[in-house]
């Protein structure tokens, strides 16, 4: 994975030293304080310095599950590790003690996890490093993008037709996306939602879960400069007038909750929607910019979900709209 670029910055969550990108939350699970997310491509992001060990404990929120929930570990530019939570070893060893940057992502779980109401998210109860090193909140160091989705938006079948193993949340088309504008990858996106459907897991409508991330927990307050909204593809089955009626409320309350955004919205890969987002686009030229994407050769898991090459041909097209349209110099803070 080509690395962004980082700039130090303070820690934000429990932990010193460690900054937490995406919709992250104080909790208390099985009388344990953790930081906990329910959205794939959530981050933690650090750097160690005078150490070759650091130490992780995340807690097991789905231990019945056949599907065991899995991260990804970034260190400097070496490849990835893919673990299953269950089976993370509670210390990385590094072959020396110079710095390193660590970058942690949750990268795949199933749809049969709880997130909603059962706190079978990803939760972490314990970072650090021995008393002789030190961890150093990093974060990247451009601009800040929420990306508001489905299971697409999530990284889900990006590898594989498989739950969790297949997923791939740090490598599909938003996380490739703010690597190569060098963003914050604010993910906020959940199999099977849409406008009108509920997700998996127990997850409610786009207008519910981009307010919580929950049943019971309001999303942290974070002030993005960008959002990119990719839904619709699992409202095809709903009337074509009512679904456009939903896109103007719910890109509404996107503008109220995030004033200070651009909101830009892809058309769906499979086009679902389309006539109806160019109408609403030229209706309400200040209100979005429409981001078409029937040209861009993107290929397929399963013809509906982006494979690893479709999601880097996305990124590719995507991250080059953005900076044609926006300039290369806003990106370049």
């Amino acid at each position: 994975m080509t690395q962004a670029k980082y700039v130090e910055t303070k820690a934000n969550g429990l932990f010193s030293g460690v900054y937490f990108m995406g919709r992250w939350v104080p909790k208390t699970i099985d009388n344990q304080s953790v930081m906990y997310t329910t959205n794939l491509g959530a981050s933690l992001l650090m750097m160690t310095k005078n150490t070759n060990r650091l130490k992780l404990k995340f807690l097991n929120t789905t231990p019945t599950s056949k599907f065991q929930p899995e991260i990804a570990i970034f260190i400097d530019d070496q490849p990835e590790l893919r673990l299953k939570v269950n089976e993370v070893h509670s210390e990385l060893q590094f072959e020396t003690k110079k710095p390193h940057l660590i970058r942690i992502t949750f990268a795949g779980n199933s749809d049969a996890d709880e997130v909603w109401l059962h706190q079978q998210g990803l939760a972490i109860s314990s970072i650090s490093v021995p008393t002789s090193g030190n961890l150093i909140a990093v974060k990247p160091a451009g601009r800040t993008i929420a990306f508001v989705g489905d299971s697409i938006t999530a990284g889900c079948w990006v590898l594989k037709r498989i739950p969790s193993s297949g997923y791939a949340a740090e490598q599909n088309y938003a996380a490739q996306t703010a690597r190569l504008l060098n963003a914050q990858d604010i993910r906020i996106a959940y199999s099977a939602a849409g406008l009108l459907c509920y997700g998996t897991g127990g997850v409610p409508v786009a207008p519910r879960f981009v307010k919580y991330i929950d049943f019971e927990t309001p999303a942290p307050a974070y002030h993005p400069n960008q959002v990119i909204v990719n839904i619709g593809t699992n409202d095809r089955r709903f009337e074509a007038l009512l679904v456009q009626e939903q896109f103007l409320n719910f890109f509404k309350e996107l503008h109220a909750l995030f004033p200070d955004a651009h909101l830009n919205v892809l058309v769906p890969f499979n086009q679902s929607f389309a006539k109806e987002l160019k109408q609403l686009a030229d209706r309400f030229p200040q209100l979005i910019y429409l981001i078409e994407t029937s040209a861009w050769p993107i290929t397929y898991t399963d013809g509906v979900h982006p494979d690893l090459n479709g999601s880097k041909i996305i990124a590719q097209n995507l991250s080059q709209v953005l900076l044609q349209h926006y300039g290369k110099s806003y990106f370049d803070v």
